[in-house]
């Protein structure tokens, strides 16, 4: 069963975009990823899985296969059994990616030397 944890006080947003957000709860383990109206809960390997697959996924492929198709999503994504399928655009699986990619940046911070800006008593 299915167990979300909208309201959990453990949960940490991990990355969030114009139509979904990826969040981790530290007492489950398991990661949060909504995006438009799907809600998928998933193990760290689980997560990594989908992000390979969806990396894996030939584009121009699909939009050339199924370019006479009146659907304006054209890309498949197979969920856990093969008789569900998401249908997402190019756009859309782009956003996805983005979620997955949480790793945080390092940032570098600025000697004193390079902030231009002058200091004035009063």
């Amino acid at each position: 069963m299915t167990q979300f944890f909208f309201m959990c006080s453990y949960l940490n947003v991990m990355n969030r975009s114009k139509n979904g957000v990826l969040t981790f709860c530290n007492r489950t383990k398991l990661f949060q990823l909504i995006y438009n109206n799907l809600c998928f809960e998933l193990y760290e390997w689980e997560l990594e899985a989908l992000k390979k697959y969806i990396e894996q996924l030939d584009i121009p492929y699909w939009e050339n296969h199924l370019k006479n198709w009146s659907q304006q999503r054209k890309i498949p994504i197979s969920v856990g059994k093969k008789h569900f399928i998401i249908l997402v655009n190019k756009e859309e699986v782009s956003e996805i990616l983005s979620l997955l990619r949480f790793e945080k940046q390092k940032v570098e911070l600025l000697t004193h030397d390079e902030i231009d800006y002058q200091f004035i008593e009063n």
